[in-house]
């Protein structure tokens, strides 16, 4: 009983001291199931009855699932998506709005101990461009930055968002430019 007692405290102790462990993004089952049948259209163009799937995603309140709709969107209709594709990646929340917690530094070194805690998360998602795409949202909110050995300190939303870009839209792409537009106010 001791034992137990003493593992409780260990692990409220670091979920106390490790805010960005806690999962801030879930998704149901249902929203994971979804996630993972509109994934397939990374790849190919979704036309047709495929697209019911693209319009139930979009009037989701989950983040992560709208993202992933409009990115897909995006990358086979361009201009006509391109808003809501925006809107949806970027990190300013004048833009669009959406909730952050405080600034959370975890040092470079510690990186790999912070991404085992989400591996349940991910766990239900097949494809890793998803689970990027997920650990975006994640980050997004929990407004998670490494820190280098130098002082140097990097957002893994931003991290993430841009190699979302690369996966999924193409390395062609210019990732941090359109990072930046994403988080440029509209006129």
């Amino acid at each position: 009983m001791k034992k137990l007692i003493e593992k409780v405290l260990v692990i409220f102790l670091v979920l106390l001291l490790f805010p960005a462990v806690l999962p801030a993004v879930s998704l149901t089952e249902v929203e994971t199931r979804l996630m993972n049948d509109i994934s397939q259209y990374i790849d190919i163009k979704p036309e047709g009855q495929a697209l019911r799937f693209f319009e139930h995603a979009i009037k989701s309140d989950s983040a992560p699932l709208k993202g992933l709709a409009a990115i897909i969107l995006d990358k086979h209709y361009q201009r006509r998506f391109h808003g809501l594709f925006l809107r949806n990646f970027t990190l300013n929340p004048a833009v669009e709005p959406f909730e952050r917690d405080k600034k959370v530094l975890v040092k470079l070194e510690n990186t790999n101990r912070l991404l085992a805690a989400y591996e349940g998360s991910l766990k239900g998602l097949r494809d890793e461009r998803v689970r990027q795409l997920f650990l975006f949202y994640h980050f997004r909110h929990k407004n998670v930055w490494l820190l280098g050995t130098g002082g140097e300190e990097l957002s893994l939303a931003s991290f993430y968002r841009i190699t979302v870009f690369n996966r999924i839209l193409g390395e062609s792409i210019d990732s941090i430019g359109l990072a930046a537009q994403a988080d440029m106010p509209a006129d």
